[in-house]
This record gives C-alpha cells, structure tokens and sequence, in this order.
C-alpha cells in the first residue's frame, strides 16, 4: 500500500515545503540505491556462500566474513533510508492540518 500525506500549502512556509519535497526525493533516491545494492550485493553473497559450503579448507571465519561483508552495503542503505523516513515524519508532525490516506494498489492485469 502507499501512503499519501495532504496538507493545505497556505499553512507551510516556502522553505518548509521545499524541505519536505527534499526529503520525499532523498527517500526515493535513497529506496533505488537500496534496492539496487540487495540485488547486486546479495546475489555476490549467494554467490559466495555456494562456495563457502563447498569449500571446506579454509576456516569458519574466512568462509563466512565474506558474506557479512557482502551484506553490509545493502544493511547501511537501509539504515539510511529509515532514517530520512524518520526525518521526514518529524518534518510532516510539524505542519498543522496534515492528513495521511493509505491508498490501495490496483489489481495488476493478467498477461496472456
């Protein structure tokens, strides 16, 4: 589902708006790069724990630190972004009248 906050722009400032339609974008940004780095970063993770199962001579430590490297990239984007939504609910808090609708996704097609 997606979330929808309105509010009526006479009750914001200019820059308070420009503010708040930042932060929308930095989320965004921030969500592509996320996603981005799971597919990329978790698939060179699976990639190495195939391996890790096979190989047995190296030690426990050096068959599975690859992987927590591997998956800290995509675990520090999504910090990252929890935080700039933490950010911008501390923003949308603060302007008066502000109403937030959850919407509905539309049933998708069926491809023949």
């Amino acid at each position: 589902m997606q979330n929808v906050v309105s509010f009526s722009t006479s009750t914001v400032s200019r820059q308070e708006l420009g503010a708040i339609l930042e932060d929308y974008l930095s989320i965004d940004r921030a969500r592509v790069f996320r996603r981005l780095l799971v597919r990329r970063f978790g698939l060179l993770a699976i990639i190495v724990a195939i391996i890790a199962a096979v190989t047995h001579e190296l030690s426990l430590f050096a068959r599975w630190f690859p992987i927590g490297l591997f998956l800290a990239p995509p675990v520090w984007a999504w910090i990252t972004e929890l935080r700039l939504m933490r950010r911008l609910a501390r923003r949308l808090d603060g302007v008066d009248g502000a109403v937030a609708h959850q919407l509905a996704q539309p049933a998708r097609p069926r491809r023949a």
